[in-house]
């Protein structure tokens, strides 16, 4: 080893010497450390208090942050719950509006059920307005199995490019109301056109007034009084026995009731729409002017009275008071 070395080998290490004096006479007490064992430990020490620093603002600042992400996550399913409220209002309305669309279609129903009544078509009373137009195996569930017309909507929603949100499924609601109120009005006057062609239906006349054979055609003709002579038969003549009943051909009001020479008693019915009827050689006349008679009704019997050559009934049907040949008219 060189004298350096040697040097710091031989040097004594610095001590630090505590004392313990005690106030009155005793024992003293001594105590000797190393110089650098103090200074390690007040080292460690300054090191210790600066982790713990280090470490309360880190574990703070973390607790900040989890803080806001909580305040984040609370606000995000706050307004989710918000939203969640407004869809489940939302629906809510859908639904009742949906209900008004059953009870709609059920009265379209209702109303087509009642032409059909008028045209004498059956109808399927087991049918329902909203089930004419559910959509057969759909995916979909929920307010569709409620109510089947939901299926319609979401159906044709999910044809579009886009997926439909409630604002869509608000326009199909709006689409259908105008469709049904459309559908409504038309068949409203679906029914007051078919009022109107049965009322006309019924008026025109088109029931054979009496029964028994056609003795004599309309057109020209040999005069049955004088045959030498033709004349112009302006209706046809139905041969029975006397006091067969003769009804009326078609509904109407009785315009005329009395004894009209060569027709004998006679009666004239106006159907309306231009159509009167005339029955004539009549043995007793049931009815009286202003009488409103309903197609079917007797109103006559037959007779011979006026001039004709047998019992009888002639009977013609004028249009705007031109006459034409019942056999046209009749059924």
């Amino acid at each position: 080893m060189d004298k350096k070395t040697a040097h710091i080998a031989n040097k004594p290490q610095q001590k630090y010497t505590l004392m313990l004096v005690p106030n009155h006479s005793g024992k003293i007490y001594r105590f000797s450390v190393l110089a650098w064992i103090p200074k390690t430990i007040a080292t460690l020490l300054m090191f210790t208090v600066c982790s713990l620093a280090f470490g309360t603002f880190y574990f703070s600042s973390e607790l900040k942050d989890t803080q806001g992400d909580l305040y984040t996550e609370k606000a995000l399913t706050n307004r989710l719950s918000q939203e969640n409220e407004e869809h489940l209002d939302e629906i809510a309305f859908l639904k009742s509006e949906y209900q008004k669309i059953d009870k709609e279609l059920a009265s379209l129903k209702q109303l087509e059920h009642q032409v059909m009544d008028m045209v004498g078509l059956e109808t399927d009373s087991d049918e329902s307005g909203a089930n004419r137009f559910a959509i057969e195996n759909s995916s979909q569930s929920g307010l569709e199995d409620e109510h089947p017309i939901f299926a319609m909507v979401s159906r044709s929603a999910s044809m579009r490019s886009a997926g439909p949100g409630l604002e869509e499924y608000h326009v199909d609601v709006e689409y259908l109301n105008n469709l049904i109120s459309s559908q409504r009005n038309k068949m409203e006057q679906l029914v007051g056109d078919v009022e109107d062609q049965l009322e006309y239906l019924e008026a025109k006349p088109n029931k054979w007034p009496a029964q028994g054979r056609i003795s004599s055609p309309f057109g020209e003709r040999i005069s049955p009084t004088n045959r030498r002579t033709t004349e112009f038969h302006q209706g046809i003549d139905i041969a029975n026995a006397s006091g067969t009943p003769v009804i009326a051909s078609g509904s109407g009001i009785v315009t005329y009731s009395g004894y009209n020479g060569g027709y004998g008693r006679m009666i004239i019915i106006s159907h309306g729409y231009g159509y009167t009827s005339v029955y004539a050689h009549n043995s007793q006349n049931l009815v009286d002017v202003g009488d409103q008679v309903a197609e079917g009704d007797t109103i006559a019997r037959m007779g011979q009275t006026g001039r004709a050559t047998g019992p009888h009934l002639h009977f013609e049907i004028r249009v705007h008071g031109e006459p034409k040949d019942p056999i046209d008219f009749l059924e």
